[in-house]
């Protein structure tokens, strides 16, 4: 489960974030005739979408990574196999 849920985690935050800035912006209406209440509470927490993005991309080329040193050392031993049957 959580290997499926790991790569929306960014999506999740800032759908959750956008939320809390619309209620706190509709409330803050309703409650103090002021307009862009939760405005704040955006911005702090806007840099946060971009640091969960930039880890998970950052998992992703180290797993490329490693995907493609295991394809050269198979393309390396196929290589040395058919040289010495041939």
């Amino acid at each position: 489960m959580r290997e499926k849920l790991t790569p929306w985690i960014p999506a999740i935050f800032c759908g959750v974030l956008s939320f809390i800035t619309v209620a706190a912006d509709l409330l803050g209406r309703l409650l103090t005739q002021t307009s862009q209440v939760g405005l704040s509470t955006f911005l702090c927490f806007l840099p946060m979408c971009f640091y969960f993005v930039g880890v998970q991309l950052q998992s992703l080329q180290s797993e490329n990574r490693e995907l493609k040193l295991q394809l050269v050392k198979i393309s390396d031993q196929q290589s040395i196999h058919v040289k010495s049957i041939g």
